[in-house]
């Protein structure tokens, strides 16, 4: 097996032209596949080892740029094709796909690019080992930054790889996405360090070992304890997002969603959530919607639903919020949250004086507005809740409020966007490992799916299947009692590590 590796090895090493790039595309393929839904986790070795192989051996810094970037090109196009899925909801945006496809998924390929670009200086200092660990720092450096800058899009980090089982994801406990995005890497490349010390790569898999056999120890036998005097429904229409703002059937949307509120059952129950925007109107506060939601929803219950609010008397003046309310028997609006982290192009357009004004955004010419995030609220008798709406969850810092800790998270979106596309797994398992990392519940209610309950260990207690109509009655389990080290110490550990690997790459600095 070693001599057949050698052997792919070296003609990796080799390849020049189309082919390099061709190779390089294929790795990043191959990682792709390390995500949800698919959770091939052995391939990040081969993935990652082969970008190193290439990069390690390329003659110029420009090179490496080129395969950094090709291979990047292959991850995000694989693991971002829903971005055509979404652009086919509406023929009007059809043309666009090419340009999504490829020259979106090739914009965010320049991380990856500037990671391995990084290499042509990190040769020059360091040498044997070190070098592979400075890769690391220098690769999760740039996926920090991809989480963050230009409003940031940490979607699919290589830290959600640890999802391939209950043991293993419960390392986000501890180091959170980009210090398993860290971790991942380490495990990617660890055959490379057999050549420099073999007692590397043993140590880095008794570590993952360790790890994941503490994860299964963390683990209950039995299921968590529920929060008594609280029974949620979860409503899951199943509406395509073409038939979701058309005009025509807009009104009948809404009264899906109330006919599956009052199925059978609905006496048992105190709260009923509906996904995001699932009121496709502007909901005022005494309007004749208002009471006519309220109508319909029975006495001492509440209705926790997505819809979009309004402030302003002229189309010039106007905020529209994409929120989340919640509402009583007598229409009356006891709570809202306004949606705080918008998604360029579709919720705001950030080239707004370069485009025409009816491109992207859902209100037309306007954007929607901004609202405060990280808000921990308190709504009737709900125990206190972090909401986040849709794309949210895939930010870890709005998982977490300073000012207080939640007792449960709460997601609404509309998956629909998605299709029946690998994008709803990603996103369902970007929020579960919310849940792992802050130690509270996870409620997430999606239009067309993934809907589902899970406990502060990330385990799926009930859930509703992609692509299905239905209502999901349950228990809210409680959250656990002490805060998880990731809530506690954010990025200590993860600079620790970092540290400790910075420190080795300067030991085998050239002399």
């Amino acid at each position: 097996m070693m001599c057949r590796a050698s052997h792919y090895a070296e003609k990796l090493r080799n390849m020049r032209g189309w082919r390099r790039n061709l190779a390089a595309f294929g790795l990043g393929i191959l990682a792709m596949f390390t995500l949800a839904p698919f959770y091939i986790f052995p391939l990040l070795i081969p993935a990652f080892s082969g970008l190193y192989i290439l990069i390690d051996n390329a003659p110029t810094k420009r090179r490496m740029f080129w395969d950094g970037w090709f291979w990047g090109w292959g991850y995000y196009m694989s693991g971002l094709y829903w971005f055509c899925v979404a652009l086919l909801t509406d023929d009007a945006f059809a043309w666009l796909i090419p340009f999504a496809l490829f020259g979106l998924t090739g914009v965010i390929a320049i991380y990856s690019g500037i990671a391995c670009w990084c290499m042509f200086f990190i040769k020059k200092h360091i040498s044997g080992a070190g070098r592979i660990t400075a890769f690391v720092l220098v690769y999760t450096a740039t996926e920090i930054a991809r989480g963050h800058l230009f409003t940031g899009f940490p979607w699919n980090l290589l830290g959600y790889s640890f999802g391939f089982s209950d043991a293993s994801l419960q390392l986000a406990s501890i180091f959170g996405p980009y210090g398993l995005t860290m971790c991942a890497l380490l495990i990617g490349l660890s055959p490379l360090f057999i050549q420099y010390n073999k007692a590397i790569t043993a140590t880095i898999w008794l570590l993952l070992a360790a790890g994941i056999t503490w994860g299964s120890l963390r683990l209950p036998n039995e299921a968590m304890p529920t929060v008594t005097g609280t029974k949620l429904r979860l409503i899951q229409a199943n509406i395509s997002q073409p038939h979701k703002w058309d005009p025509k059937r807009q009104l009948n949307g809404l009264q899906l969603h109330i006919a599956l509120m009052l199925s059978p059952g609905i006496e048992d129950v105190t709260h009923i959530i509906w996904p995001e925007t699932a009121v496709p109107y502007v909901i005022q506060p005494h309007s004749p919607l208002s009471q006519t939601l309220g109508s319909a929803i029975p006495e001492g219950k509440i209705l926790i639903t997505g819809g979009l609010r309004a402030e302003g008397e002229d189309h010039k003046t106007m905020k529209i919020w994409n929120s989340l309310m919640a509402i009583n028997h007598l229409g009356e609006i006891i709570g809202v949250y306004d949606k705080a982290h918008l998604v360029p192009f579709g919720e705001f357009q950030p080239i707004r004086p370069y485009v025409p004004k009816s491109w992207m955004t859902p209100v037309g010419e306007k954007d929607f507005a901004w609202g405060t995030a990280s808000q921990v609220l308190n709504w009737g008798n709900l125990p206190p809740l972090l909401p986040l709406i849709c794309y949210e969850v895939i930010f870890p810092e709005m998982a977490q409020s300073p000012s207080a800790r939640p007792a449960w998270l709460l997601n609404v979106t509309n998956d629909a966007w998605f299709g029946t596309s690998t994008g709803p797994h990603q996103h369902f398992e970007m929020a579960r490992m919310r849940a792992v990392e802050q130690g509270v519940p996870l409620v997430r209610v999606a239009n067309t799916g993934i809907s589902a309950v899970i406990d502060p260990y990330g385990r799926i207690t009930a859930s509703l299947a992609l692509g299905t109509q239905g209502v999901l009655d349950t228990q809210l389990p409680q959250a656990l009692e002490q805060p998880t080290i990731y809530t506690l110490w954010q990025y200590m550990l993860l600079s620790a590590l970092a540290l400790a690997l910075l420190a080795f790459s300067i030991l085998h600095r050239k002399v």
